[in-house]
């Protein structure tokens, strides 16, 4: 074998060694079980914290903060959407690739051979240098564009997380809602079954026994329509955090301020601090870097070369070539028009966002300050009431009270009892709607 096809033949071979292979990887086809779970979350929290040595217990009480965390590590979609993040890495890297040189080789072959005639070739090689003048402006795209990316998927972990807390306060509150509607219809029960023995004995009248059993059919309709939200609540969480539905998490009581600071300190932290302003404004600067990318492609481009030939008739040239855009009718105006409109829109976009965080934390805020004023005389009052329907419900059943009086105290004893739960029920919520709608947890917003 000669030396220049021994040449060429290594040539080839460095080309493909340096090539990228195949490697399959098949989809998962089952989901994971409880247990499997939980040690995913313990080698997930592991690798994210590796503070936390600790093994993860589901059925341990949990605060919302604590669930947050480990919904934005578990939750199916936010795994998929971190993935984007490696593409738009991927992106910014194809960005600063500069262009393969492109190789042309022709050969013509006369069919008739004439003396004097030799087979024709031409050998080309050529390379454009117009992406050379907007890799610069490719670059700041990729880049900026990355960063949105990142600012979206860390965005959607905070809304996840705050969502888990939601879910997770709404929950903590309808337990507690279901627990105080589960005595009051063992309560009832109990009265409705003793007056079903003193009508038997005669002493008891079927008003009594009528006004009980009314009292025991509410408490029970009463219980089963909360037992149905809790499930279903349960449910929404177990989804968000990416856990079996039949799963049961036991949660700590929710840790909220009472006094907030005013709308107008909080906005100033949102538009500091909200990731989804981040991401907007990193999508903006992108954009910038496009209309830039768009007004340099209105310039001819062109690729250089160099070609070696040889005719039929043994004629062998040798020279440069280039080959140049006539900038005539086109000049990339369509583009550069579609990037400015493009940049408009963003703008207007998040303009509106600006405008819509404001007037969610004003809105906000006020409902709280409204809830709060709702809640603190029911604090006072709930208790005394609760005590008043115990030392009537001993006095009524020495028939030192009527029923009608006492069923009167215990029915508003317990509306009182679950309107105020309702109450910090929502204000629970609010308060996490505030936190996603500040990007900021409660803790740092005096910071």
């Amino acid at each position: 074998m000669s030396f220049r096809y021994r040449a060429v033949l290594s040539g080839l071979l460095l080309l493909l060694a340096g090539c990228a292979s195949y490697h399959a990887e098949p989809l998962q086809t089952r989901l994971a079980a409880t247990a499997k779970v939980e040690r995913e979350m313990a080698a997930a929290l592991r690798h994210d914290h590796p503070s936390s040595a600790q093994p993860v217990n589901l059925h341990a009480p949990l605060s919302g903060e604590d669930l947050g965390e480990i919904a934005v590590l578990l939750n199916p979609d936010l795994r998929a959407m971190r993935a984007q993040v490696g593409v738009a890495q991927a992106q910014v890297f194809a960005a600063g690739l500069l262009p393969d040189p492109q190789l042309a080789l022709s050969a013509d072959l006369p069919s008739n051979v004439v003396a004097g005639y030799t087979n024709a070739y031409s050998m080309g090689l050529s390379w454009s240098l117009a992406s050379l003048f907007t890799r610069s402006a490719n670059l700041h795209v990729a880049r900026a564009q990355a960063q949105s990316e990142q600012y979206q998927v860390a965005w959607q972990e905070w809304m996840v997380a705050n969502q888990t807390r939601m879910l997770a306060r709404q929950l903590y509150y309808l337990q507690e809602q279901e627990a105080v509607s589960q005595r009051a219809a063992a309560t009832t029960d109990q009265l409705y079954r003793t007056s079903l023995q003193n009508l038997r004995l005669g002493d008891a009248t079927i008003t009594t026994t009528a006004l009980r059993q009314i009292a025991w059919l509410d408490s029970q309709d009463r219980m089963l329509a909360l037992r149905r939200q809790v499930t279903r609540v349960r449910q929404d969480l177990n989804k968000v955090m990416g856990l079996p539905p039949e799963m049961h998490l036991a949660l700590r009581m929710p840790e909220m301020p009472r006094n907030l600071p005013a709308a107008a300190r909080l906005v100033p932290l949102a538009d500091t601090h909200r990731l989804d302003l981040l991401a907007l404004r990193a999508g903006y600067q992108a954009q910038e870097a496009r209309i830039r990318r768009a007004i340099l492609g209105q310039y001819p481009g062109f690729t250089i070369g160099i070609s070696r030939a040889a005719d039929t008739s043994n004629i062998q040239t040798f020279g440069p070539s280039v080959h140049l855009d006539i900038p005539l009718w086109n000049r990339n105006r369509g583009v550069i028009a579609e990037s400015e409109a493009t940049r408009a829109q963003l703008h207007a976009a998040y303009t509106a966002r600006l405008f819509q965080t404001r007037a969610d934390i004003t809105a906000l805020v006020a409902d709280l300050h409204r809830l709060h004023q709702e809640i603190t005389p029911l604090e006072r009052q709930v208790p005394q009431l609760q005590s008043a329907e115990q030392r009537l419900r001993g006095a009524a059943a020495e028939h030192n009270v009527t029923l009608i009086d006492y069923e009167a105290v215990r029915s508003q004893a317990l509306a009182k009892s679950l309107q105020l739960l309702a109450l910090k029920q929502a204000y629970a919520e609010q308060q996490a709607a505030l936190e996603m709608a500040v990007g900021l947890p409660w803790q740092q917003w005096g910071e």
